[in-house]
């Protein structure tokens, strides 16, 4: 089995890449297409990213090899959206903790997954960077986590 053949079978909107053109400001089409962007625009699922990091790490029972390669998929995609997050903002210059998360999340979400446990150890290891990550971005940027969802996970952690 190869990571395409199960692979998701519409590609995640993070995953396609549409170069831009350069759209003066002030005009109508620059604020036609920041209102699409914004229209268009999803907040991070922290319940979804918590739940799915959990099971990963935490769960006696991890995910089977073909829902493996969609796990690691969705790690890779967050890990791009919190990168982005972390990076972007000119206000809060990323720490040297944050940039090393970044990188590290790249180059682990880079390698191919084969099968078996060495598949589960890659992901485990790119869910691990993800988690710190995230938690990086909620304390320096104040990325908002739902409350229930932190209280389900402190509970689902906690022995």
């Amino acid at each position: 089995m190869t990571v395409t053949e199960a692979a998701p079978p519409a590609a995640h909107p993070l995953s396609l890449h549409t170069p831009e053109k350069h759209v003066p400001r002030g005009t109508r089409e620059f604020y036609e297409d920041v209102v699409s962007r914004l229209r268009a625009w999803e907040p991070l699922p922290t319940g979804e990213i918590t739940a799915t990091l959990d099971r990963v790490l935490e769960s006696p029972d991890p995910p089977f090899d073909r829902e493996l390669v969609y796990v690691h998929w969705q790690l890779r995609s967050w890990h791009q959206r919190l990168s982005t997050i972390a990076l972007a903002d000119r206000r809060f210059p990323p720490t040297a903790e944050a940039r090393w998360l970044v990188e590290n999340g790249k180059v682990i979400g880079e390698v191919p997954i084969g099968g078996g446990t060495g598949a589960l150890g890659t992901v485990r290891l790119l869910a691990s960077t993800l988690l710190s990550l995230l938690d990086e971005v909620a304390r320096t940027q104040g990325l908002r986590v739902d409350e229930d969802d932190a209280q389900t996970r402190s509970r689902r952690c906690s022995p």
